[in-house]
């Protein structure tokens, strides 16, 4: 995939996690919460680059990229939380959600730029691990979260 076509998918990526965002701060989430998950999906898509001949990852850059990207999952977890108004559970309004969406976003655009000596294939693949990464592990801790509140509602 050509450097171009991924920043346009990554592009619609992003703009469909942050519509979704925006949407459950208006909107009551459903009840089973299933769409949080969601964006899991939407970004696994980059691991059909694994089928691409021209990839050429190494073990520690994929082990690098994971890593990086459960550092930046941990203040979307913690900055992501829920609300309970009467007609349903909603994201709690958080402007610093979108900040970090929109840092992280930004620096992997910068590191496309920076980061030479790797091929665009390979430093795609890697930055999509990394997007991957926190993506899964943002969106999993925040259906748990969504999960607890579900339950708490149903206690009371």
């Amino acid at each position: 995939m050509s450097a171009p076509a991924s920043m346009v998918i990554s592009v619609l990526i992003f703009i469909l996690i942050v519509s979704g965002l925006s949407r459950g701060m208006k909107n009551p989430i459903r009840q089973s919460g299933i769409t949080l998950l969601l964006p899991i999906i939407y970004i696994a898509t980059c691991l059909f680059q694994l089928l691409d001949p021209d990839l050429h990852a190494q073990e520690d850059q994929i082990i690098l990229a994971l890593v990086a990207g459960l550092v930046i999952a941990v203040p979307l977890v913690i900055a992501t939380n829920f609300e309970v108004r009467s007609d349903g559970i909603y994201f709690q309004r958080s402007s610093a959600v979108f900040v970090i969406l929109i840092v992280v976003f930004a620096l992997r655009f910068a590191l496309m730029g920076m980061i030479t000596g790797i091929d665009s294939t390979t430093l795609e693949f890697i930055l999509n691990t990394a997007t991957l990464s926190y993506i899964a592990v943002w969106r999993i801790a925040v259906f748990a979260k969504f999960q607890r509140v579900v339950n708490s509602r149903a206690h009371v």
